[in-house]
């Protein structure tokens, strides 16, 4: 009786988890597809940037940015990242595109404006682009986190619009 009652539930196991993994299967291709085209693929023509950045210039409150992205198999990228007068302080990451022809790269930022050049080269194709991420203080991330706009609005009657510029002051 009990031989039974373990093949009964392995079998209803079995069933569920087989129907679960097909579900699963379908829906993260689909989940896959639809981020990628929200999250918007920065096409640079010989490389594509898939994650970390989005635009030309951004702002964040992170202290890191993994940049990564599609090259051909054989290309070298080098990222060079710097602040504002401080070319010569600069980091250097370099790296070689492999068979699965994807690249990806942890930066450190720093208070302030950085300025990432991410160079492309593969044999005489020899590609430059310039990105800059403001880096803003964890102190002002703090007061914004802290500060409820609804009392402000409330208790001293000034438009929303105008709180916001003195809160970004």
């Amino acid at each position: 009786m009990r031989k039974l009652l373990y093949i009964g539930i392995l079998v209803i196991v079995m069933f569920f988890s087989t129907a679960e993994a097909r579900a699963n299967t379908v829906d993260d291709s689909f989940e896959k597809a639809t981020s990628v085209e929200e999250a918007g693929v920065m096409d640079l023509d010989i490389i594509k940037i898939t994650a970390g950045i989005t635009k030309k210039h951004e702002v964040t409150f992170d202290k890191f940015r993994n940049i990564s992205g599609e090259a051909e198999e054989g290309m070298l990228i080098t990222f060079i990242v710097y602040q504002d007068d401080l070319e010569d302080a600069s980091k250097l990451y370099t790296q070689v595109v492999g068979t699965s022809r994807l690249f990806s790269q942890l930066i450190e930022l720093k208070e302030g404006n950085n300025y990432i050049i991410i160079i492309a080269q593969q044999e005489d194709d020899k590609k430059a682009f310039k990105f800059r991420i403001d880096c803003k203080d964890n102190t002002i991330k703090k007061k914004l986190e802290d500060i409820k706009i609804d009392n402000i609005l409330t208790d001293t009657g000034v438009s929303q619009r105008s709180s916001l510029e003195i809160l970004v002051k």
